[in-house]
């Protein structure tokens, strides 16, 4: 498939000289754990892909390989979105960035990543998407409790051209500065999960 690309970014902070960019892909290695685990399932390689920093892409993909995106970030260290909190945003064709900080405390694949709640009110899902995001990312394993309604959000997503990039590295400091995501993938990989490099485009950001 040729390489394609798409920005959206019209009501986006424009990008500057002073800007910074960082990846925030998570990589699994080899002795990770949830690597070894997927190695050993029956359908690993669609295993592999859901592992690590990846979208989920059960009944279509993004008509791109390639997309810039603004960003709006939404603090969800202490309790997830309400619909009034939704509301007030302006993130069509953006990407709605969900900062739950479970990645930075937990570790990912730890028993305690997997148990925190970061899932979303089903009626919140839907007022999400009733303001045509182009992507939710979330630094944790997902937007569904795990199981069937997992799959069932993210089949919501899609049916609604929005679509969910999970397992991303984020921290306050990052969060706070993310004005743009460059968001790259294989769209005709064969597993539902299409492993992705996430990059953050910060402004003003402090260096330490």
């Amino acid at each position: 498939m040729p390489f394609q690309t798409k920005t959206t970014t019209k009501s986006s902070a424009s990008i500057t000289s002073n800007t910074t960019r960082l990846l925030i892909s998570l990589v699994v290695g080899e002795n990770h754990p949830a690597y070894q685990w997927a190695k050993k399932q029956s359908d690993s390689v669609n295993a592999f892909g859901h592992i690590g920093t990846h979208i989920d892409c059960y009944t279509k993909v993004p008509q791109y390989s390639h997309y810039t995106t603004g960003t709006i970030v939404v603090d969800c260290t202490q309790t997830m979105p309400s619909i009034d909190a939704i509301e007030k945003l302006d993130i069509a064709g953006k990407s709605l960035v969900l900062f739950t900080a479970n990645l930075e405390k937990n570790s990912y694949g730890t028993p305690e990543y997997g148990k925190a709640d970061t899932t979303l009110d089903s009626d919140v899902l839907d007022a999400i998407l009733d303001k045509r995001p182009a992507f939710i990312v979330i630094d944790s394993y997902g937007i569904g409790a795990h199981g069937d309604e997992h799959i069932s959000f993210d089949k919501r997503c899609e049916d609604n051209d929005c679509f969910v990039i999970e397992n991303v590295v984020l921290n306050q400091q990052t969060a706070s500065n993310l004005t743009q995501l460059d968001i790259q993938f294989d769209v005709t990989g064969a597993s539902t999960g299409k492993r992705c490099e996430v990059t953050a485009v910060l402004s003003n950001m402090e260096q330490q």
